[in-house]
């Protein structure tokens, strides 16, 4: 389903902690790691296999390219970045994109949230430090 490349698995803690270095609120935060497990298991280089109408998703968010970043050399879209940009072990680019998408949808932007985390039990967090 997914595309194994060069990159890195985060813990679940490791991620809390990126998450909140990039200024994602508390009171979301198991939420997140929910739809990051979901959408990419917490891994940083994921590219998604094409999508029904040819698009792709990006990285930890798996973000698509249809909207958000761009497949070319030069930054564009909504995100302002390059796909590629989506796809490295430096989240913040990652990270200013998904709060983009979730300010302008909310969670429901995520197949993977909505399917496996809107009203299920989510992730325990509590063993990672503040």
């Amino acid at each position: 389903l997914l595309c194994q490349c060069e990159g890195k698995q985060l813990s679940r803690c490791e991620l809390v902690r990126q998450l909140r270095q990039n200024g994602f609120p508390e009171n979301k935060m198991r939420d997140w790691v929910c739809l990051v497990e979901s959408e990419s298991s917490r891994r940083t280089d994921i590219i998604g296999k094409p999508n029904y109408d040819g698009s792709r998703d990006y990285g930890l968010f798996q973000i698509n390219d249809r909207y958000w970043c761009s497949t070319t050399n030069k930054p564009g879209k909504d995100c302002n970045v390059t796909c590629k940009q989506l796809v490295t072990d430096n989240i913040s680019k990652a990270a200013t994109c998904a709060k983009k998408i979730y300010q302008r949808h909310g969670f429901n932007a995520w197949y993977g949230w909505k399917n496996k985390c809107q009203g299920k039990p989510l992730p325990d967090i509590s063993s990672c430090k503040k």
